[in-house]
């Protein structure tokens, strides 16, 4: 069984209506290959949504801001 979310254009153009109202137009585009660990997502043509693609992975993010 797949324990990985249901990560979709769908549920990025929700969350970023949600968490970035002034983005909401913005065309979404998956990334073809955005890795194991992430499902990426372009967001217009200069930014990019990185979503955790499974419950294991969550914690990186943390890491990650830290780090960058």
């Amino acid at each position: 069984m797949d324990n990985k979310p249901p990560i979709d254009t769908a549920l990025v153009r929700r969350l970023v209506a949600t968490q970035f109202p002034w983005w909401k137009d913005l065309a979404v585009r998956p990334v073809e290959f955005g890795g194991w660990d992430n499902r990426t997502f372009h967001l217009g043509d200069e930014m990019t949504v990185r979503l955790p693609s499974a419950a294991a992975y969550f914690l990186q993010v943390e890491k990650e801001h830290r780090w960058l």
